[in-house]
């Protein structure tokens, strides 16, 4: 009898004291049969229990032996290399290092030029073994890079990894950043790592390269053999990026100069930014960065003042902007400076696809505004930057050499002209031997951004 009829109502009393004994009878048959089914798995499970009790007692300390060599199963892979535990700061050679050949890389590094140090030092200085795994990390082993397995190996001669932790962060983004053109794995490793890697204050510069620079400082520990070390290092800002430098060609003359720590002015489209190139100094907690790059934002008004602070005062300035910025922002820049040196950057190579920002050694100074009309008769000589920069290269190149070195040369730059053409040209008077060069912007240049719809939009001033 289904147990949903049995609150129906009936008329009659004994069909209605029947039917309510069939429904207690059957609820008690339903408690009995479920008592009974759960008592059957109840046993079913004891007995399985018994069954594999002696199995599962031998088991459990097995587990507990394991995880106390080994760590936690996904933190410490079975197929780690052996040597993989992070040493202490300060021991970062090998069994087999050369240290007296570091000792003399290091001696003679400080006499050479800023562009060559870090490369000799590379070069002649391996603690840990061979870099080129890891300085060519990057690239994918089908076009010529290493395995993952020398990289992995590499890293683990060099005692690279503070915690399981951050070997497993490195190397589960090792397949997919290489060729990407990113720096993941090593920022990473500088996240977590932080001063075992020199990795303070933040984690910008983190790369291979840097990673070396580390491990050389911690192999040597000699205070009084690195303090004289000091080199270069990308501008970058926190994020890891930087300007996209325009990139000089080579041509006979004077090499760009690359500063060691001087002062730089960053320019992009709307904002000027006042601060130091980052340099490094080697010591025995590894390397320490100095440099507050990109620095701080200043009006143009306030520039002149702030370049004759005591602590710039007399030092050229680098320019640092993008390739693509139009070339009269330089002008602008140039002329809020008001007298002092300024250089245009430049991008130079370094280890590893570092690129080092590199002063062209030519002087920049301001000029009147003139317009494209003006008078081809005026002292000095005057080259034309377009969108393109051959024709000016060209009438640099067709001029009298000793009336370039002893005239004003002055570049009108036109509509058009970028950061990029600017860097081409002023490498091409370089080359002449030209000191130092007056910008002037043409009237089809002076182009006023394009202003919000609530601001009022200004007319460009008339030359």
């Amino acid at each position: 009898m289904p147990l949903r009829h049995c609150s129906t109502p009936r008329k009659s009393r004994v069909f209605e004291r029947r039917f309510r004994t069939g429904c207690r009878r059957l609820r008690r048959q339903t408690d009995q049969e479920k008592t009974w089914r759960q008592a059957d798995e109840v046993g079913f499970v004891r007995q399985v229990l018994s069954r594999h009790r002696a199995r599962a007692l031998s088991f459990v300390p097995a587990v507990a032996l394991l995880a106390a060599c080994n760590g936690s199963p996904r933190d410490s892979p079975s197929h780690d290399p052996p040597g993989a535990a992070a040493a202490a700061p300060g021991d970062a050679a090998g069994p087999d290092a050369n240290l007296d050949a570091c000792r003399v890389a290091a001696a003679q590094v400080p006499a050479l030029p800023p562009a060559a140090r870090m490369q000799a030092l590379l070069d002649r200085c391996q603690p840990c073994g061979d870099w080129q795994p890891l300085l060519a990390w990057s690239t994918l082993q089908q076009a010529g890079g290493p395995t993952r397995a020398a990289i992995a190996d590499a890293m683990v001669r060099c005692r690279a990894f503070c915690e399981p932790n951050a070997k497993q962060r490195f190397l589960g983004t090792l397949d997919r950043a290489r060729g990407q053109g990113t720096r993941l794995p090593w920022r990473l490793l500088g996240e977590i790592c932080k001063a075992q890697v020199s990795a303070v204050p933040d984690a910008r510069y983190m790369d291979a390269p840097y990673f070396a620079l580390d491990r050389i400082a911690r192999a040597l520990g000699e205070p009084a053999l690195l303090a004289a070390i000091v080199l270069p290092l990308p501008a970058i800002t926190l994020t890891g990026n930087g300007f996209e430098l325009p990139d000089a060609p080579a041509m006979a003359g004077p090499a760009p100069i690359i500063s060691v720590g001087g002062p730089a002015l960053s320019l992009d489209a709307v904002q000027l930014v006042l601060g130091t190139l980052p340099s490094a100094r080697l010591s025995p907690a590894g390397v320490e960065v100095s440099g507050d790059y990109p620095g701080t934002p200043i009006l143009p008004a306030a520039l002149a003042a702030a370049l004759a602070a005591p602590a710039l005062a007399g030092q050229p300035v680098a320019l640092l902007a993008p390739n693509a910025l139009r070339a009269s922002r330089v002008a602008e820049a140039v002329a809020a400076a008001a007298g002092h040196e300024v250089r245009l950057a430049v991008g130079a190579a370094g280890p590893a696809g570092w690129t080092l920002p590199a002063a062209l050694p030519i002087a920049l100074v301001a000029a009147r505004a003139t317009p494209k009309t003006a008078d081809p008769g005026s002292p000095g000589i005057r080259l034309v930057l377009g969108a393109i920069a051959d024709a000016a290269i060209a009438a640099a190149q067709a001029a009298p050499p000793a009336a370039l070195r002893a005239q004003v040369v002055t570049i009108a730059i036109d509509d058009g002209a970028t950061v990029a053409g600017l860097g081409h040209v002023l490498a091409a008077l370089g080359a002449l031997g030209v000191t130092s060069a007056a910008l002037v912007v043409t009237s089809g240049a002076l182009v006023v951004p394009a202003a919000p719809p609530h601001v009022t939009k200004r007319r460009a001033p008339k030359p």
